[in-house]
Parts: C-alpha cells; sequence; structure tokens
C-alpha cells in the first residue's frame, strides 16, 4: 500500500514539476529580447508571468516528490523481507 502511494506520489510531482519548468523555459524564450535591453523589466515579467500556476505547480511538485522519497522509504524500511524492523 506504501509503494502504491509512494508510486503515485512520484508521479503526480513529476508531472508538476515538469509543468512548471516547461512553463518557465517556454516564458523564458519569449522575453528573451526584453532580458537583453533591460534586465529589471525581465525578471518583474518573468515573476509576474510565473507566479499564478507555474510557480506553485513546481513548489507543489518538489513537496511531492520529497513525500514520496520519504513514503517509498518507509515502505522499503517496514516490507523488508516481510518483516519490520
Amino acid at each position: 500500500m506504501l509503494t502504491k502511494t509512494a508510486v503515485i506520489l512520484m508521479g503526480l510531482g513529476l508531472i508538476f514539476f515538469v509543468y512548471g519548468a516547461w512553463c518557465y523555459l517556454k516564458i523564458s524564450q519569449e522575453l528573451r529580447e526584453l532580458k537583453e535591453e533591460d534586465l529589471v523589466a525581465y525578471y518583474l515579467d518573468l515573476f509576474y508571468r510565473l507566479l499564478p500556476y507555474p510557480f506553485w505547480s513546481a513548489v507543489a511538485g518538489l513537496i511531492l516528490i520529497i513525500l514520496s522519497l520519504i513514503t517509498g522509504t518507509t515502505a522499503f524500511l517496514l516490507d523488508f523481507n516481510g518483516q519490520p524492523l
């Protein structure tokens, strides 16, 4: 049961994190010309475009990945040779 939970959490975490990273790369490419002209405006515009969903999606993805690693480690330790440690 814990192993399935860990796999599901890892899958969701990877999907969320990849979505956030993909949006960052896409927005960064769109703002490349602005970066060369005005660096402060570039970072402000990048911040405003990433804040609603992509940033929090990536943060939630990282949290889910960490939780899945903890859950997977716990499942491995509790099911080691069918006997808890």
